[in-house]
């Protein structure tokens, strides 16, 4: 049996020139998540990250929280980085929002609003910068999944049985893994990956030859700071 913990990156830095980086929120929101593993003695055999900056400030500020000076090597696998396209979107639209004052507006409360995710891939569809073949789209998702599939494949043989590993990764990951683990449909898999929340705990049991939910979306880090602000979505 092993215990795949898949987490969240913090609030990365939607709206500015550079996306791939963590907001002062989602700086604070990684030190909740490391003293909320501290408090709780919670112990990892291996501390998985993709090669994102957003990902890897998470898991090294989480680390750090929860272990103070000792050892968190923090083992970097890009395989678990997001969708491909997605950060290249992401700081194009930074300029399209600024060139609409009216786009401008509704993107001030974007952070907190739980279809955040839905609402910024109708701006990027309405800006062409979401493939509009059909086919060429499927294509890219069946890369995305099998990527994922190879880096969860490879990672349960590496750490061995009996271990508790922690993955700091993106929503789309997480999405790709549950439907592996839920079988759901592609469309039930979006919705799901758009209900992620920054740092949010998605843990996941290897067990008979195959992946079982335990724990989806789990922010009580962030829910007893009892404030609003650091539940994000993107």
């Amino acid at each position: 049996m092993i215990e795949l913990f898949f987490i969240r990156h913090g609030q990365a830095s939607f709206g500015q020139p550079a996306y791939d980086r963590l907001s002062s929120i989602g700086e604070r929101q990684a030190v909740f998540l490391g003293r909320h593993f501290h408090n709780n003695g919670a112990r990892f055999d291996a501390v998985y990250s993709g090669a994102l900056r957003r990902q890897i400030q998470t898991a090294t500020i989480a680390m750090q929280q929860m272990n103070g000076d000792g050892p968190h090597h923090i083992h970097v696998d890009a395989d678990f980085n997001e969708f491909d396209n997605s950060d290249r979107m992401m700081n194009r639209l930074h300029t399209v929002i600024q060139e609409d004052p009216l786009l401008a507006g509704q993107m001030k409360d974007i952070h907190t609003h739980p279809s955040a995710i839905a609402r910024i891939f109708e701006i990027a569809e309405k800006a062409e910068m979401v493939p509009p073949d059909e086919n060429e789209r499927n294509r890219l998702a069946r890369q995305f999944r099998a990527r994922i599939g190879s880096a969860i494949e490879n990672l349960i043989q590496k750490v061995g049985d009996n271990k508790k590993v922690a993955v700091f990764t993106s929503g789309g990951p997480t999405a790709v893994a549950l439907r592996q683990t839920l079988e759901t449909s592609r469309e039930q898999t979006i919705r799901l990956g758009w209900e992620l929340r920054n740092t949010s705990i998605t843990v996941l049991r290897w067990d008979q030859q195959r992946l079982w939910l335990v724990l989806f979306n789990c922010v009580a880090h962030l829910e007893a700071q009892n404030d609003p602000q650091l539940i994000t979505y993107i």
